[in-house]
């Protein structure tokens, strides 16, 4: 085979995979319109959406029940290489009816910026603060859906230590 069909064939195949591994709209799994069938692909969602907490087969059914809180904050970092804007920094943490659950969260986020300052940063300022019921990546997508420009740092476990 000619080295120039080759390349070209290279290319092309190339360029169509790449064009299957991005995601779209907000969703968590590839879309292809003539790679991949998303029905095959149903059970990613499925594994995807289960509870982090280490119970497995188990969806995660607390968050549409209003069991898990979430405390949210947008911050811009620097330091002297690099300078990133609205990033997000949530936790999330079970519900036991108290208005202590949501200051253990924000303190869990507290934690996260101090060792983000002493590592990493030289400047952490917030942007914005919040705080909801239900699971912490339903409300990155909300946040998400009315500013594109959000990023996600990390969704932070505060039912811990």
């Amino acid at each position: 085979m000619y080295p120039l069909i080759r390349n070209s064939l290279v290319i092309v195949f190339f360029c169509l995979f790449s064009y299957s591994l991005q995601a779209g709209d907000g969703q968590i799994r590839p879309q292809s319109p003539f790679l991949v069938n998303s029905s095959q692909l149903s059970g990613v969602d499925s594994f995807l959406s289960r509870n982090l907490t280490g119970q497995r087969g188990t969806e995660n059914t607390e968050s549409s029940s209003g069991l898990r809180i979430c405390s949210c904050q947008i911050l811009n970092l620097e330091s002297s290489n690099y300078d990133h804007r609205a990033v997000v920094l949530l936790a999330e943490k079970s519900s036991s009816g108290k208005n202590s659950d949501f200051r253990k969260a924000k303190d869990r986020i507290q934690k996260e910026k101090k060792h983000l300052k002493e590592l990493f940063y030289d400047k952490i300022r917030v942007v914005a603060e919040t705080a909801a019921t239900g699971s912490c990546k339903s409300l990155f997508f909300r946040l998400k859906h009315s500013n594109d420009s959000l990023q996600l740092y990390e969704i932070l476990n505060a039912d811990t230590n």
